[in-house]
């Protein structure tokens, strides 16, 4: 199992066991059959571990670990194979309002780069993270381009649509219930197969798609060749490289939004992925009962394939919008049906079944379009990453940063506190000695003086407080904290990142 890896080893993983929401979100980040995992390092109390698959780092605890089966590289495991797409040569077309207005929503993974583009594209100072969870919530700014009014919505970070995690739920209630003319998918270009995961869930649901290639730059210093322009009329979706820290191909990135807003883009067609003969005879036979004519509030709305595949992975969102439906209980009954055939015809959990089948054929679609250059030395960043999560040095390090922090805090603190301390009496005094005594005078100084002056006093030292925790989290430090302080946080029922409200 994964937890047996040795540091620095690397194997290929055969199955992750057990069932539920942990199972399938670990799938989604990749850990699926055939794909090459490494341990890179443990946390100074040797849990949880990172790992490296699919040019991403992934920490897991050992007991996480211990549910992913593993293989020694080179033995042979079954993979799912490459269907291609199922193509209709109809443009996809969407009604437009006659004011010239345009709805924009951006979505990607966690640290794809997406609310740098945001912040460039609009003048907004979102704040940018470098762990998950940053962006809590949807940012919104409109600007004026080539004559249109465009809103642009910021999204969470996602690596799915599943629907397991509060992030994911709100990009994906946000997508089927706000219906924006173009959702632009933000995609790390140094990481394409994991961030395409999440553009064949858009593709799925058969909406509008533009995806911007952020940190174009990376794959270019890696010596990577990368026809996106290929791999764009493969899935329909027109790709445009940007690099969202330096602002560049932005331009280029909203004139190709409005070039599909005004389906004059020719790349833009109707395109499902060909998940193989069982699976698209099982979405099919879904398909003919949603199909019906009196679900047409639903269908009119949601893609009755993205809504069969979401059945067949047992998706809760999805049944719950079903159920609205008057042949709910058919549909449920032939969606039970078809998850029967195939768990039978796989011997898998349907689940992992549409997972391996998405994989497969992102494997497949870069195996054509992308030719792997060399291999590049390790950064600084990765350097300096060793040494903050080190065993010998890690948690020396982290108390040294929370003795800095709140010796900062206090003793810096100090100098402001005392004065706008002396600032309040001084005040008091000098309305205590010229005003008579009446109920004014004693709301003026007890109430309004003493009950500001006792806030704003601490007000310093939640400036410099924040300073710092604001300094952690842009330098990405707070994640390798999260990192080493998980086990401690661990052992009364927290997750690592709980000692930042806890800080």
């Amino acid at each position: 199992t994964l937890d047996t890896l040795n540091m620095g080893e690397s194997a290929v993983i055969l199955k992750v066991r057990g069932r539920g929401a942990f199972r399938k979100r670990i799938m989604e980040m990749g850990f699926v059959a055939a794909k090459e995992v490494t341990a890179v390092k443990a946390a100074p109390l040797l849990d949880p571990v990172e790992f490296s698959i699919m040019g991403y780092n992934i920490s897991l605890r050992r007991s996480e670990a211990k549910m992913i089966d593993i293989a020694a590289c080179g033995e042979d495991v079954k993979t799912c194979s490459y269907e291609g797409v199922l193509e209709s040569e109809s443009m996809k077309t969407g009604t437009r309002p006659v004011d010239k207005t345009i709805s924009i929503a951006l979505v990607g993974n966690p640290n794809c780069g997406k609310t740098t583009i945001f912040n460039n594209i609009s003048g907004s100072q979102e704040r940018v993270g470098n762990y998950s969870g940053v962006t809590v919530e949807a940012k919104e700014a409109s600007i004026d381009y080539k004559g249109y009014s465009i809103t642009v919505t910021d999204l969470p970070g996602t690596y799915s649509i599943t629907a397991y995690t509060p992030e994911e739920l709100y990009v994906r209630s946000f997508i089927l219930d706000n219906v924006p003319d173009i959702v632009v998918n933000v995609v790390d270009s140094s990481n394409l197969e994991r961030n395409l995961y999440l553009t064949t869930q858009l593709i799925d649901m058969d909406i509008k798609v533009v995806v911007a290639l952020n940190m174009f730059d990376e794959i270019q210093k890696r010596g990577d060749r990368f026809d996106y322009e290929e791999l764009s009329a493969m899935l329909g979706i027109p790709m445009i490289p940007t690099v969202g820290s330096k602002g560049k191909g932005l331009i280029e990135l909203l004139d190709r939004i409005i070039e599909v807003y005004e389906d004059r883009d020719p790349l833009v067609r109707h395109i499902h992925i060909n998940y193989g003969a069982d699976i698209e005879k099982s979405i099919h036979e879904i398909q003919k009962v949603i199909r019906s004519e009196k679900n047409c509030f639903l269908t009119d709305l949601v893609s009755s394939r993205f809504l069969a595949i979401k059945l067949l992975e047992k998706d809760r969102d999805s049944r719950e919008r079903i159920e609205q439906c008057d042949n709910a209980h058919e549909v449920f009954r032939a969606a039970e049906q078809q998850i029967r055939q195939l768990e039978t015809a796989y011997r898998e959990d349907s689940e992992t079944v549409i997972t391996d089948a998405k994989y497969g054929f992102i494997a497949g679609a870069l195996r054509e379009t992308v030719m792997p250059g060399r291999q590049v030395k390790p950064s600084a960043t990765e350097s300096i990453d060793a040494f903050l999560t080190n065993k010998l040095f890690g948690f020396p390090f982290f108390f040294a940063m929370m003795w800095l922090m709140f010796q900062g805090t206090f003793t810096l603190g100090q100098f402001p506190v005392d004065a706008i301390d002396t600032g309040v009496k001084a005040l008091s005094s000098l309305i205590e000695a010229h005003m008579p005594a009446s109920v004014l005078k004693d709301l003026v100084i007890e109430g309004i003086i003493g009950g500001v002056g006792g806030v704003i006093i601490y007000l310093p030292n939640i400036l410099i407080l924040f300073f710092f925790i604001s300094l952690m989290e842009d330098t990405g430090y707070m994640a390798r904290a999260a990192f080493i302080m998980d086990k401690v946080m661990h052992r009364i029922g927290l997750h690592g990142k709980s000692f930042i409200p806890l800080v």
